[in-house]
């Protein structure tokens, strides 16, 4: 099974490859052009890796669900079209489709033959592209994605290109199944309200992003979106453009997420409860938005005032304004709620600070099992989140440099959750030039049981005080059960310290590195992950070389 995947990733890699000779061959001698089209390739053939891996794992749970094993080229073709969907996922998704199509007569076959892969349409392809994938989708419902703020959108015809688009899927809009919109030009809105005015009664998902059209006024008022119909639609994400939000078709939804940076862009409070009212079924709601403060009025809504969302798993508010943030946190019950983002940016003081914590904690006093949860109150960011499988539960702390320190001891006290002992702990630390980086070690040193912890940034620098001197000189870890270190957006010199570490370690001797570090790594430490900023920096060529021998991870047993 492997070397069949392996021998249909050989293939694309070697197409890749010519198709890159020749754009070298015909590309201008500017050094620049050329390291752009190698950088391309590159990436090209690492999206190409992991697909692999995607499409191993896929087989592979397949196999266990099934209780078979079978050769990638005997699967049925249900099987293959499912694997070959995975390749939606890269850029040009359809010129990687027509090359699988080209491997094999059975795999062209099936990939031509099969209707679903080819019903998406894009403004990143050309025309013609998107006029080939309604045929071949035939009746099959489609996936539209509009964007007005890719590569193109910056030339000078990028609007009429964007027309010419809106106009040829409008013609397909019976068929629409999930629709995304990016609008970024003030010219194409018309055009774009006639399209939201008609009948998609296939559509199931809408997602409308708008950039900087404040300055229209057709913006200003409410779009009353799909007024033509819209019955099977359940899920809506708007950000930065005003529908109206008395509209019928926000009744009944599964996901509602709304967020908006202008003031007149998102619905009132009233407006939002109403909407939640009339969608008892709701399993997911989000509503960001940045706008004025408003002055402090204590919040104490009568039980008659309530909104029950029995069904609601994932609850998120994130708000600037200090009095929706209180009566919404304050009016709903959601029993079943297990991930939470609770955030307000107020700067009202101490006294709305103690009103939010207490509101904040009203409401989760009467939910069950929380899995993640993430608080940002008071103009602070700190996460924690907890999540809870069939043995343990985990906690992970999120901390960087606007961490409010003072306010730890409330958040994360093991003692006021009920337990005098840390359950283990993921913790993921943003390592940048302010982070107080002695309070997070003194943060640590009280929890031995972290098992993986993430360094984001110059982590070469901080390391060293992770691991401390014993009376006989050896240097011990802070963190005696790490399992799991990931060094993320890291210099290529960590990355190299960490190998040649690894590569020199015998039980559990320190490696000297002069006065630039002196550490050892953590005695039960089993796996070490390594993701580089930008694999064309500074760091990358090492990055690149290490992702080459050993993957996306490295693995104790692998390196002696």
């Amino acid at each position: 099974m492997n070397e069949c995947i392996d021998q249909v990733l050989a293939c694309l890699i070697t197409e890749t490859q010519n198709g890159v000779k020749r754009s070298l061959s015909l590309s201008s001698d500017d050094p620049e052009e050329r390291v752009r089209i190698l950088q391309e390739n590159h990436l090209l053939q690492i999206s190409y890796h992991m697909l692999g891996q995607r499409i191993r794992r896929h087989i592979a749970n397949t196999n266990r669900r099934f209780n078979c094993r079978l050769p990638i080229n005997r699967l049925p073709n249900e099987l293959l079209v499912r694997i070959f969907a995975f390749t939606s996922t890269i850029d040009q998704y359809l010129k990687h489709l027509v090359r699988i199509g080209l491997v094999s007569k059975d795999w062209s076959t099936v990939v031509f033959e099969t209707p679903s892969l080819w019903a998406q349409i894009s403004s990143s392809y050309n025309y013609q592209t998107n006029e080939a994938a309604i045929l071949k989708s035939k009746s099959h419902p489609l996936l539209v994605e509009y964007n007005e703020h890719d590569y193109w959108g910056m030339l000078g015809n990028g609007q009429g290109r964007g027309t010419s688009f809106m106009i040829l899927a409008t013609r397909e809009v019976y068929r629409w199944q999930a629709a995304s919109f990016r609008l970024a030009y003030t010219s194409t809105l018309d055009l774009f309200h006639n399209v939201v005015s008609l009948s998609a009664p296939r559509l199931e998902e809408l997602r409308i992003n708008c950039l900087e059209l404040g300055k229209a006024s057709s913006v200003e008022r409410g779009v009353d979106i799909f007024s033509g119909g819209a019955y099977r639609l359940r899920h809506i994400d708007i950000s930065q453009f005003p529908i109206s939000w008395g509209s019928r078709l926000l009744s009944g939804l599964d996901t509602l997420k709304i967020s908006a940076k202008n003031l007149s862009h998102h619905p009132s409070t009233s407006a939002i409860m109403d909407i939640l009212r009339r969608c008892p079924n709701l399993l997911a709601f989000e509503l960001q938005y940045r706008g004025e403060v408003d002055t402090y009025v204590s919040v104490s809504p009568s039980e008659a005032g309530k909104v029950d969302l029995p069904s609601l798993t994932s609850f998120t508010l994130d708000l600037d304004d200090a009095m929706a943030f209180r009566q919404i946190i304050a009016s709903v019950r959601i029993p079943a709620c297990t991930m939470f983002v609770l955030g307000c940016r107020s700067t009202i003081g101490n006294v709305f600070r103690n009103e939010a914590q207490h509101l904040t904690a009203a409401l989760l006093s009467t939910v069950g099992r929380i899995s993640s949860i993430e608080l940002r109150l008071a103009a602070f960011d700190l996460a924690l989140t907890g999540w809870h499988d069939t043995y343990e539960p985990v906690i992970d702390i999120y901390l960087n440099h606007s961490s409010p320190w003072e306010d730890l001891a409330w958040l994360i006290n093991p003692t006021a959750a009920g337990s005098s002992s840390w359950p283990p702990i993921d913790a993921k630390i943003s390592c940048d030039d302010s982070l107080p980086f002695r309070k997070v070690v003194d943060l640590l040193r009280g929890m031995p049981s972290i098992r993986t912890l993430e360094l984001v940034g110059n982590s070469d620098r901080y390391i060293a005080q992770l691991a401390h001197p014993t009376l006989d000189g050896i240097y011990e870890w802070v963190l005696p059960n790490l399992g799991e270190l990931w060094l993320s957006e890291c210099p290529g010199n960590s990355l190299e310290l960490f190998i040649e570490l690894q590569r020199k370690r015998q039980g559990g001797v320190d490696m000297d590195r002069g006065d630039e570090l002196t550490l050892v790594l953590p005695r039960k430490l089993e796996m070490l992950y390594v993701r580089g900023p930008d694999m064309f920096s500074k760091a990358g060529p090492f990055y690149t070389a290490f992702w080459e021998l050993y993957g996306e991870h490295w693995d104790r047993n692998v390196l002696k």
